[in-house]
């Protein structure tokens, strides 16, 4: 099993592209060496030496990858590296036109040698080499075939997936859309030709326009050799097989072709027995990575190592240099899976951008420590920015990240993320440190953070989710999060819940750190040390009765030990009879919600041990019309759905209550029918209403998609809301607002969503959210929103991605307050792509908190295709501020 992975660039990628591509292509070929000899039938049989065994991959691997990935996923394992020369031996009758061997002879017919093998039965994969999380599902390693397959090189699990995607993903297409072919700006790229099966899979084709045999030793295709083997194919201008040295040469115009691969050369030498030779001035394409290079030579030692002098690697198209990346000398181990470059150089434009005189990097799906693309960026708070992180696989299942970061106008922090991933658990551990920031009095700040997920056993899921920071300001002054900077309390959780078949029961322990130093005393949250939570549902029912029950018991505790603490037990048993039909429904329930107190710190002429219970009874009733529908040439199947809920709860005096952890819920369409309109059991809300919904859909009748919905309700009261919060008002309105939810597919490319509440005793709005969205494409995005809340905010939203030209895009978000006349967030930047780089230069200023102090922000990126990314990440700050955007587009 694997970790998701950190990050997104290596430099090291692109090597393992061209050398796994170059070896497994040499290898293949090269694994025809034969064994020649004169049959009494006069024909010659030649064979190659056996194989070795193929060795199953070690599947117990951590894979680094992209930092947003959702760390809590397990990932299969991606496989070993298919072995070469991993081939069952054939057997080749070479049928020359003469049998005279100490003659010379020349022949004009093309020559064409056939082999057949058996294939040996899949091995199956002991249990015990595979991950635990995989226990359940047996394995077989595949069957080797007889001849080797030669495809493009594996996609490193070190790349990020949208750098370097899927071969089916890469292909390029002049007919697909610039916003989603990454490569639609590139002339038409070489593709490797679909070559010819030999009529058996396990046989080797000879071609050649004539053909030489003398000494019994010496074998020479001359005028257009080729030599096909599977799906692959070698053509030179001659090749010769030496049997007494078992070497095997091409000279002229040598082409090598697989699927996914092109390889041109000047000469090649190969000892197939010792698995050794060279081959000189490559030049090779990879045609679904859409990359190209050259190497002046490549020493094969030996199966496990390999030389290659002046290499390079680039995704531009011929003749373009945009950028590229050389060594002077690249050294590949494959027993170890690491590769080594000397004098390693990554050029843009020309300008070098990047070097150093050593680099090892991994060339199989083997993690390796070692540095990842430093970061950069600037901002208002930090000043120059600059990260370097290292990797650190710590082991197969645990790997870290530590970060040393500069900040011009702070200090140097170091910052440190493991994390762990095995049967049964899964976590990060993370921490920060900056020691006397010279901004704010030269004092040590700090972070600390974790977060586990556990399954020790099959039915108990456990969790810890906690963070501690230094100072209230730390978010605001190191991180660059508006969402980060706006927190007013971090929790820190831990809990464990067990689910039986038809029951649950949950333990939790929370606590929280108050960062907001404008909250008052009053105003910082309890902490529940221990919340136990208990719930039913038999699935059996008696009489067609559906019985539940919910219990629930907490300490609560306050970081001021003067304020009311103590224990609450609430406990509500339900019944209900619900009758279902297929156009309409009925649910009568039945409940008694009971809550008891235990509290210290009361005063003298305060009840330490209130308590309150009440009955709930509630009835939902509900049809179902339908009709088809028309508008214009479009046909709809159009649904017409009222709602009836009464609610009963009698009126309560709950004032010598304290409130620990119940709010309010926010009124919307769906509150209309909650049996409590508090969200917890500090107040149970005394009810005599009835709420009246009506919903209507127009749906596609070819595929049930909803194309529009319209939805309107509100509450009729028989009786005053006393029950409330403490210096709430008794509620006395008759009705509640009428509320009001549309959405809407108007085509393709437009959707809209309308939220209004009406005031109907004030006859003015109370509550507004709208929300129109175009989206052409993934480059053709515009936004436009406004909120409203009475006499609180007013507040629009817009943000767009737009294409000025097939190469030039730009994006922009401003957010505003109307009531504040103050902008929120403000966000422009200009993007650039071409057929295998992009950039993009982003700037960004939001309000850090309500002291209207700001934080200003430039992110520039240079995307090199096929390779990464480098400087600092603007898709974060566009993916939060632009609603449908997404990385990768």
């Amino acid at each position: 099993m694997r970790l998701p992975a950190f990050t997104d660039l290596r430099l090291r990628t692109p090597f393992q592209w061209v050398i796994i591509a170059l070896l497994t292509a040499i290898g293949a070929t090269a694994e025809a060496g034969w064994q020649c000899a004169e049959q009494p039938n006069g024909l010659w049989e030649c064979t190659t030496p056996a194989p070795p065994e193929v060795i199953p991959a070690d599947d117990n691997l951590l894979i680094p990858e992209e930092t947003d990935t959702d760390d809590s996923e397990i990932v299969a394992p991606v496989p070993e590296e298919t072995k070469l020369f991993a081939a069952p031996v054939p057997t080749v009758p070479l049928t020359p036109d003469t049998t005279d061997t100490t003659d010379t002879t020349d022949t004009t017919d093309t020559v064409v040698t056939t082999a057949t093998t058996d294939t040996p039965a899949e091995k199956p994969v002991s249990t015990e080499d595979l991950p635990d999380t995989l226990d359940a599902t047996p394995a077989t390693a595949p069957a080797a075939t007889s001849s080797p397959v030669v495809t493009a090189p594996p996609v490193s699990a070190t790349a990020e997936s949208h750098l370097i995607p899927q071969a089916s993903k890469m292909r390029h297409s002049r007919t697909q859309d610039a916003d989603t072919d990454r490569w639609a700006l590139c002339p038409p790229f070489p593709q490797s030709p679909v070559n010819p099966q030999t009529t058996n899979p396990d046989e080797i084709d000879l071609q050649a326009d004539s053909a030489q045999a003398s000494d019994g030793n010496i074998y020479t295709l001359d005028g257009n050799a080729v030599v096909l083997y599977g799906p692959q194919r070698l053509e030179a201008s001659t090749i010769t097989y030496r049997q007494d040295k078992n070497e095997l040469t091409a000279e002229g115009d040598i082409r090598f072709t697989a699927p996914g691969l092109i390889i041109d050369g000047q000469d090649a030498t190969l000892y197939p027995d010792v698995e050794q030779g060279n081959l000189n001035n490559i030049t090779y394409t990879l045609t679904e990575a859409h990359g190209r290079g050259t190497a002046s030579v490549l020493d094969l030692k030996d199966r496990d190592n390999q030389h290659l002098q002046q290499a390079s690697y680039t995704t531009c198209p011929p003749d373009n240099h945009d950028w590229e990346l050389t060594a002077k000398e690249v050294d590949l181990d494959r027993a170890e899976g690491i590769g080594t470059a000397r004098n390693a150089k990554l050029a843009f434009k020309g300008v070098p951008i990047l070097y150093t005189p050593y680099i090892t990097f991994p060339i199989d799906d083997r993690r390796r420590s070692g540095l990842l693309a430093p970061k950069i960026g600037h901002t208002e708070e930090t000043g120059a920015d600059i990260s370097v992180p290292y990797y650190w696989n710590i082991a197969p299942d645990k790997d870290a990240i530590i970060t040393p970061r500069y900040m011009s106008d702070r200090g140097l922090m170091l910052g440190g993320e493991m994390r762990y991933l095995n049967k049964h658990n899964e976590g990060t551990l993370s921490a920060e440190y900056l020691p006397s920031d010279d901004r704010f009095n030269n004092e040590d700040r700090s972070l600390v953070a974790i977060e586990h997920y556990g399954n020790p056993w099959p039915r108990l899921q456990t969790s810890v989710v906690a963070s501690n920071v230094s100072d209230d300001r730390y978010f605001e002054d190191l991180g660059s999060s508006l969402v980060k900077a706006s927190q007013s309390n971090l929790e820190r959780t831990a809990e464990a819940n067990y689910h039986g078949s038809f029951w649950g029961l949950g333990l939790k322990l929370q606590d929280f750190q108050t960062v907001d130093p404008a909250l008052t005393r009053a105003d910082k949250p309890y902490k529940q040390l221990p919340q136990v939570v208990f719930n039913a549902a038999p699935e059996s029912r008696l009489l067609g009765l559906k019985f539940s029950t919910r219990a629930e018991a907490n300490y609560f505790t306050h970081s001021d030990g003067d304020i009311i603490k103590g224990t609450r037990v609430d406990l509500q048993p339900r019944v209900s009879l619900p009758v279902h039909r297929a156009a309409w429904y009925l649910d009568p329930a039945v409940s008694l919600r009971h809550t008891a107190y235990d509290l210290d710190n009361t005063s003298n002429d305060e009840d330490n041990s209130p308590s309150r219970t009440t009955p709930v009874v509630s009835l939902d009733a509900g049809t179902f019309f339908e009709r088809s529908s028309h508008w214009g040439d479009t046909s709809f199947v159009q649904t017409l759905e009222p709602r009836l809920f009464y609610l009963y709860v009698p009126d309560k005096n709950q004032d010598d209550i304290p409130v620990f952890d119940t709010g309010d819920y926010d009124f919307n369409f769906w509150t209309l029918f909650r049996e409590n309109r508090f969200s917890g059991p500090d107040r149970m809300g005394d009810a005599n209403q009835v709420a009246v919904a009506l919903t209507t859909r127009f749906l596609d009748p070819d595929n049930g998609v909803q194309r529009f919905s319209a939805s309107l309700g509100s509450l009729f009261y028989f009786s005053d809301r006393n029950v409330t919060l403490p210096d709430e008002p008794v509620e006395t309105d008759d009705s509640s607002n009428i509320v009001g939810e549309i959405t809407l597919n108007l085509a393709r490319n437009w959707t809209a969503k309308s939220e209004l509440q009406w005031n109907p005793h004030s006859s003015s709005t109370a509550r507004s959210d709208q929300h129109l969205q175009y989206r052409a494409g993934p480059r053709k995005l515009i936004n436009l929103a406004y909120r409203y809340r009475d006499d609180i905010q007013e507040q629009t939203d817009i943000s767009f991605l737009w294409p000025l030209s097939q190469s030039w895009h730009m994006v922009g978000r401003w957010y505003y307050s109307l009531n504040d006349r103050e902008t929120i967030e403000t966000l422009a930047g200009l993007g650039y792509e071409s057929c295998c780089w992009g950039a993009q230069l982003v700037g960004r200023s939001y309000i850090n908190d309500d002291s209207d102090s700001r934080n200003t922000a430039i992110f520039f990126q240079l995307e090199l295709k096929g390779l990464g990314r480098l400087g600092k990440k603007v898709d974060s700050a566009l993916e939060h501020g632009i609603l449908g955007y997404e990385s990768s587009y």
